[in-house]
Formats: structure tokens, C-alpha cells, sequence
């Protein structure tokens, strides 16, 4: 500290008469305050309050910014940055008759502070934003439904698709019946090859579209289910998938509650 910390120096004089004797005798006795030292004990040894306290109470009695400064030194020895910066930047602010060298070693010890903070900034942990665990369920949740949803609507299109190929199919058995069944023998060799060849091409991916259908309205009955356990609402989901017959061509239908 400052002069390993300014030693205040208390002066008593005290003067006894002899009784009885010619004349006075006067004498006089240094106390030394113990203060000073008690402070650069308590700094030294980590107890900065109680340092700092002592420090304060001289100064209060005083007005000395030199204890000012030694609060400051207190602190800052004892790792604490910030309060050691506001206390020489106090010792500046008070002290501006303060000797010259004095000023200047505590603007150098700002300017020690102010980097040694700038270094724990620097090397400070970035923070980890962490989501919710309520937002990653709600986003896998949605997720799930939308593929729910898409493979819902490619089970019902590829069922439809079964049920347009399979109209196909017996569309072209009743053209065969029509036109064969009352001959002897085919005249025309050709064409009923080539419908015989239609025939089982669309028998074949009739079974196709429905194999896809059922595999897709499966995989959307399976997201949809798992949407609302990750949900946390599963008593208030529904899902309905129907195929849909009309004059005008085939379809299905849709329901989805949430």
C-alpha cells in the first residue's frame, strides 16, 4: 500500500506540576494509532471488509485521500476489480492536491484494472442459449403432424389410384367378354392382346397403388399418434381416412383433429 499505508501519528502533550516544587515540568508522549496497521493486516491477510472499514473511518476523521487510495490498493490486491477502479477513480476525483507521483501511480493502476478486466471478458464462457424443452416438443409435435398429414394425403391419392385401376381392370374384362365371348375363334388376334396386355399392367399397379396406400395411411396413423404423446394431448386427437366412390371418379376423404 502507499507508503505501506500512512502512518497517522496521534501527539499528546501532557504536563504535571510537582507540588510543592519552583517552576513547571512539561513532558510529552507519542501515541502511535494503531489503525493504520491493523487496516494493512486485514488487507493483507484477506479480510478486506473489515480493511476497508478501518480505512473509512480514518478518512471520515481525517480527510486524507490517501486512505482512499489504500482502499483501493486493499481491493485490488484482493482480486476485486471493479470496486478497485471506483475507489482510485475516487482518489483522483479528491485528491488533486495530492503529490504528483501519487497521482500518477493511481492512474497506472486504473490502467492495470482496466486490462485485467478486459482480459476475464475476453476469456469469459459464452453463453449456451438452451430450448425450452416445452419448445422442442411442440416443434417436434408439429413436425410429426405435418408428416402425418402428407402421408395421409399420398395413402388416400395412392388407394384412389388402386380403385381407378381396378375400375380399369374390370372395364377391360367386360370390353373382352363383349366383343370374344360369342366366337368360335378370334378373328382379331391383336386387339385382344393388346387388351389382355392392359389388362394385367393395370391389374399389377392396382395392387401397387394399394400396397403404397395402405403403407402411407399407416405411417401417417403411426406420426400422427406420436404427435400427440410429444403434444402432451392425446385424448383430444383424432384421425379419419376413408376412400370416397362417385359416378364422376374416386377419392377419399380426410379428418384430422388436434
Amino acid at each position: 500500500m502507499r507508503r505501506d499505508l500512512l502512518i497517522s501519528i496521534a501527539v499528546a502533550l501532557a504536563s504535571a506540576a510537582a507540588g510543592g516544587t519552583a517552576g513547571a515540568a512539561e513532558s510529552s508522549t507519542l501515541v502511535e494509532d494503531p489503525r493504520p496497521n491493523a487496516a494493512l493486516a486485514a488487507c493483507a491477510s484477506g479480510d478486506v471488509a473489515k480493511g476497508i472499514s478501518i480505512l473509512g473511518a480514518l478518512y471520515a476523521e481525517t480527510r486524507n485521500p490517501s486512505y482512499v487510495f489504500n482502499q483501493a490498493r486493499c481491493y485490488q490486491k484482493n482480486g476485486q476489480l471493479e470496486p478497485a477502479r471506483s475507489s482510485f477513480a475516487e482518489y483522483l476525483r479528491i485528491g488533486t492536491s495530492e503529490p504528483p507521483e501519487d497521482i500518477k501511480r493511481a492512474e497506472g493502476f486504473v490502467k492495470e484494472i482496466d486490462e485485467a478486466i478486459a482480459r476475464q471478458q475476453a476469456n469469459a464462457p459464452k453463453p449456451v442459449l438452451v430450448t425450452p424443452v416445452s419448445s422442442v416438443e411442440e416443434g417436434r409435435s408439429r413436425t410429426l403432424r405435418v408428416s402425418s398429414i402428407v402421408l395421409a394425403g399420398l395413402g388416400v391419392a395412392a388407394i384412389a389410384a388402386g380403385v381407378y385401376l381396378s375400375l380399369k381392370v374390370q372395364s377391360i374384362e367386360d370390353d373382352i367378354n363383349r366383343e370374344f365371348a360369342g366366337e368360335d375363334y378370334v378373328t382379331d388376334v391383336g386387339r385382344l392382346q393388346n387388351q389382355l396386355s392392359d389388362g394385367k399392367s393395370y391389374e399389377t399397379w392396382q395392387w401397387v397403388g394399394y400396397g403404397v396406400g395402405v403403407a402411407a395411411l399407416a405411417g401417417a396413423a403411426t406420426t400422427f399418434i406420436l404427435s400427440t404423446r410429444a403434444s402432451g394431448s392425446p385424448e383430444h386427437a383424432a384421425l379419419g381416412v376413408a376412400p370416397a366412390l362417385s359416378p364422376d371418379g374416386v377419392g377419399g376423404v380426410l379428418r384430422m383433429r388436434f
